[in-house]
């Protein structure tokens, strides 16, 4: 049986909460800060648009095939070690980023900090768990729900901030100092160590390489339809063996039983949904606005500010409104006005694109916080205590899931049709995923409704 861990008290309370926060923010904000810097990336190192989407492919595929493994590696070594480690390698392979000399390592490296993320963002909750009293814990999630609201919105944002410094290479900046600060913090996280649970090493590296097989699967699709569906259809019969190989075993790998919750399930699909909606619309916008309006980096930036200040806004009233209503209802409503926002974005006239876009933007920015906590709360308590970092493994898995999804689409977008057209699909089919988020969470409500 796991024995119950003492909440840590006064100052290593807090350094503890601070680590676990500065190291989700840093995680989150390398995701979204390097869209803005994408078509600056392509021009100094000479590649295509399409070609520099694959720094933020890499990231995410990486962060996707690494949560689970590492969230498993965390319940069997220890969730402080395992996290320390991972917010290491992040931020030494974000200062590598910075100085890669070619595409090539650049991506690389973007992998590593993927693996070094995907720790930062299984754990994390797991030690928020074991950091403050279970009382807490719900506001716990809200503190890290806003954080990973805040930065997903304002990484553009504080991205073109530091583009503006001169160099491409200066985007990275952010995360590395958000990095050291999780680091030196880490003294106060609590080192108890759950149940010692074996850990299959065969499970680990299936998963983490059948993952990718996905993610590569899309990237052929643009080269050849037919070697995209080979890849494709081998990893999706090597995910039914592994799967039917894990539900066999006495301690499976895969967190499966989590799903037995109706509650919990729907909350992962809508998370799913809601996220493709948001990566696809976060990459494809800085492409938009620099084509369809001509803005530099500075101005897409404060084009796109309104989205970071409207989830600021958002977020903390969504927090009062879970006492009131039932987080799937707020869930609902969230993603209906995301998906408003993003429709007015797609269809957008030239004539009157400036304040068509800032109200789209702003429209977004509303429906994204709306969406984040009460998705998070709703997850994170459909699960036992012993099993947070299973959970969070999920909860991540389900949000990179989506934005990976959203990336690969504006890939291939951008591959197959000029900027301007692309953007709009895009826009258009992001709406779509936000509306069918809504439709699921609206689901979970009635459901709770009529239980």
């Amino acid at each position: 049986m796991p024995t119950i861990s003492v909440p840590p008290a006064g100052m290593r309370r807090r350094a503890a909460i601070a680590s676990v926060l500065a190291a989700m923010a840093a995680a989150v904000l390398d995701a979204s800060s390097i869209n803005i810097a994408l078509p600056s990336i392509a021009r100094a190192l000479d590649v295509e648009p399409s070609l520099a989407a694959w720094l933020v492919i890499a990231y995410q595929g990486a962060l996707v095939a690494g949560l689970l493994p590492l969230a498993a590696i965390g319940e069997r070594f220890g969730y402080r070690s395992t996290f320390v480690a991972g917010s290491a390698l992040f931020g030494l392979s974000a200062v590598a980023s910075a100085m890669a000399p070619s595409i090539v390592l650049l991506v690389i490296f973007r992998i590593l900090q993927g693996i070094g993320a995907a720790s930062i963002m299984a754990l994390g909750v797991a030690l928020l768990r074991q950091t403050v009293a279970e009382e807490e814990f719900g506001k716990a999630i809200g503190w890290n729900a806003m954080t990973v609201a805040l930065l997903s919105a304002a990484g553009p944002t504080i991205g073109a901030l530091l583009l503006d410094l001169g160099s491409w290479r200066f985007v990275f900046a952010g995360s590395v100092l958000l990095a050291g600060v999780a680091l030196v913090a880490a003294r106060g996280l609590p080192s108890h160590r759950q149940e010692r649970k074996p850990l299959d090493a065969i499970g680990i590296l299936a998963y983490a390489g059948l993952v990718p097989a996905f993610v590569v699967a899309a990237g052929l699709a643009r080269l050849s339809v037919l070697l995209g569906a080979l890849v494709l259809m081998a990893g999706v019969t090597g995910l039914g063996v592994f799967v039917r190989r894990d539900i066999r075993r006495a301690s499976p790998f895969l967190p499966l039983t989590l799903f037995r919750s109706p509650s919990f399930t729907r909350s992962v699909l809508a998370s799913v949904a809601c996220f493709t909606a948001l990566g696809l619309a976060l990459l494809i916008l800085p492409f938009a606005l620099h084509d369809r309006l001509g803005l530099t980096a500075r101005a897409t930036a404060l084009m796109m500010t309104p989205w970071p200040l409207a989830v600021f806004l958002t977020t903390p009233f969504t927090a009062r409104l879970l006492d009131r209503i039932h987080p799937a209802r707020l869930c609902a409503v969230g993603a209906l006005v995301l998906a408003c926002g993003l429709a007015a974005l797609a269809a957008a006239p030239l004539a009157f694109s400036v304040p068509v876009y800032i109200s789209g933007i702003i429209l977004c920015g509303i429906g994204f916080g709306l969406f984040q906590t009460p998705n998070n709360r709703t997850m994170f308590l459909a699960a036992p205590a012993d099993r947070a970092a299973s959970a969070g493994g999920v909860q991540g898995t389900a949000r990179l899931s989506g934005q990976v999804t959203g990336a690969l689409i504006a890939s291939i977008l951008l591959s197959v049709t000029p900027v301007g057209a692309a953007a709009s699909i895009a826009f258009g089919v992001a709406a779509l995923a936000a509306f069918a988020s809504a439709g699921i969470s609206q689901s979970n409500d009635r459901a709770k409704v009529s239980n």
